[in-house]
């Protein structure tokens, strides 16, 4: 028997409080700054975009970190907090998320 664990594939579109949220897989994920990235949130078009070349555990774990991204967004919380303090909390609730539904 594989130990290995299959994870679902990922939505397409997820419901969020400020509205649906488009969901993409991509190759290469580049930031304004030139850096490479995992994933990435635009607020504007609402839209979450994933490195289709990670790993799906890792997809997934990405997933739920830019999903808290949206969360913050759509509460207006990212206003009263720093970059560093954005990026530790949308790691800390993507970990909680992804061990409740994958263990």
């Amino acid at each position: 028997m594989s130990t290995t664990k299959r994870f679902p594939p990922l939505p397409k579109t997820i419901s969020a409080p400020g509205g649906t949220v488009t969901v993409r897989r991509v190759k290469a994920i580049k930031l304004a700054s030139g850096h490479e990235a995992w994933g990435t949130w635009e607020p504007h078009t609402r839209t979450v975009e994933i490195d289709l070349t990670a790993p799906m555990a890792h997809q997934w774990r990405t997933l739920y970190h830019e999903l808290a991204h949206v969360a913050l967004d759509d509460a207006g919380l990212h206003n009263g907090m720093n970059e560093e303090l954005v990026e530790a909390v949308c790691d800390a609730l993507a970990t909680a998320r992804f061990r409740e539904r994958f263990g």
